[in-house]
């Protein structure tokens, strides 16, 4: 049995999901929300749903560092996942904490910290893009 074969296989699954979740709830999920419901209610949902799907795209990305060691896939994918890991964490356990304070009393610290949160999503988004396809093209 080839566990580096396997572990690839493991390693692109994890990938895979972890962008394809974070599209799909960046680019249609949310899009959706606030036409449908308004600025207030699909706040509140968002604000329930991010948490849930940070620790999600952490978890993944992490399952996924872990099985890269073994999949013998090169340097620069660990580097990514390292990355991805950091930016999910930072989102999950500094700015949703810090974007609810500042939500109450603050409301341009919380546009500010939005903006950040945003970039560091879509930096994740594309992270996670560019490992499926470096699984995907590289011959191992």
């Amino acid at each position: 049995m080839d566990w580096s074969l396997i572990a690839q296989k493991i390693v692109l699954s994890f990938t895979t999901a972890t962008f394809s979740i974070g599209a799909f709830f960046s680019f249609v999920v949310a899009p959706i929300l606030f036409k449908t419901l308004g600025k207030e209610s699909a706040g509140k949902v968002v604000e329930k749903t991010l948490p849930i799907y940070f620790a999600l795209c952490l978890g993944l990305d992490a399952l996924s560092l872990l099985a890269v060691f073994k999949a013998n896939v090169g340097f620069i994918l660990i580097l990514i996942l390292i990355l991805t890991i950091t930016l999910n964490a930072v989102q999950l356990y500094v700015i949703i904490p810090e974007s609810r304070e500042k939500k109450k009393s603050d409301y341009r610290g919380f546009l500010k910290l939005h903006k950040i949160s945003v970039t560091l999503n879509a930096a994740v988004i594309f992270l996670n893009l560019t490992a499926v396809l470096y699984l995907i093209f590289k011959p191992f």
